[in-house]
């Protein structure tokens, strides 16, 4: 199927039933953004992050008070 095939199909549609076609086709569009910024890939962090060699040591008073 085309696009202009849809089309065609969703013009004889009702605008009751239009505005379902639009909503649905909102939807899958989000799932399909959702997807594609939630893939990840091994090692795209590396080099980015540094956790110093304190991290584990308490923190100083002057943290705390200001």
């Amino acid at each position: 199927m085309n696009s202009q095939q849809l089309v065609r199909e969703v013009e004889v549609l009702p605008p009751e039933l239009q505005q379902q076609v639009f909503d649905f086709v909102s939807f899958l569009r989000k799932q399909q953004l959702k997807q594609q910024l939630t893939k990840r890939t091994v090692g795209e962090y590396r080099d980015k992050i540094h956790i110093a060699d304190d991290f584990d040591e308490p923190l100083g008073d002057d943290f705390w008070l200001g």
